[in-house]
This record gives C-alpha cells, sequence and structure tokens, in this order.
C-alpha cells in the first residue's frame, strides 16, 4: 500500500506530463479516471490538492469559472430588462446551467471527503 499523499503526487506528475503534451486538465482527468478506475473528480481533487500545496496554498481562481458565472448573470438581466419583459425561458436556461454547476461541485467535493475517509480509516488502522 502506498504511503499518505503519494497518489496524490502521481495523480499530479501524470497531469502534468499529459498537459506538457498538449492535452487540456479536463482531458487528462479524464484519461487518468479511465486508466485508474478513480472518478473524475477524485482525480481532480488529488491534483488540485497538490497544485495548491505546492502553490502555497493559494491558486489562482480559473478564469473561465467567473467568467461563465458572469455571463449567465448577465444573460439574466438581459431577459429581465429588454423591452420591460421577463423572458423566462432564458430565466430557467440559466437556473439550469447554474444547478448543474452546483452539481457538479458538491459531486467533486463528495468524491474528495470519501478519498479522505478512506485515508483516515488506512491511516487509522497502520495505528493500531
Amino acid at each position: 500500500m502506498p504511503r499518505t499523499g503519494v497518489i496524490g503526487e502521481q495523480i499530479f506528475e501524470q497531469v502534468e506530463e499529459l498537459v506538457k503534451g498538449g492535452m487540456s486538465r479536463t482531458d487528462a482527468f479524464k484519461k487518468i479516471s479511465a486508466d485508474s478506475g478513480r472518478r473524475e473528480g477524485t482525480v481532480a481533487a488529488n491534483y488540485y490538492r497538490i497544485a495548491r500545496k505546492r502553490a502555497g496554498g493559494s491558486l489562482r481562481p480559473r478564469r473561465k469559472a467567473g467568467t461563465r458565472r458572469a455571463a449567465a448573470t448577465t444573460r439574466t438581466r438581459r431577459a429581465t430588462t429588454s423591452a420591460g419583459s421577463s423572458d423566462i425561458d432564458a430565466l430557467t436556461r440559466a437556473l439550469v446551467q447554474n444547478v448543474q454547476a452546483l452539481a457538479a461541485a458538491m459531486n467533486a467535493q463528495a468524491d474528495e471527503v470519501k478519498d479522505l475517509k478512506s485515508r483516515l480509516e488506512r491511516a487509522r488502522s497502520l495505528l493500531g
């Protein structure tokens, strides 16, 4: 059984190698997930945990995520202010997108919690 933290380091190195080869991080997470049998969210969580550790605890937020939120907010504002009427379809689409983004974030967090619980149980068994 590998030492605690080794898997995260291995995943980080694998992702970095794939990204150097021209693959996006998202695609690298998918590939490693398929190869290892781990969930994609778990792979991403391991990668970003090590990245934060190496960056001294702080990572710059991805611009794409903030842009997406801002774009959804702008669409919602436009839908409610254009011609003085509300566009229910645009509001519904924005709501669905936001709920899907929230669900994805919660799934990734649940995967990380599951992984951490598993590691805690292994540590407890090693300690006696």
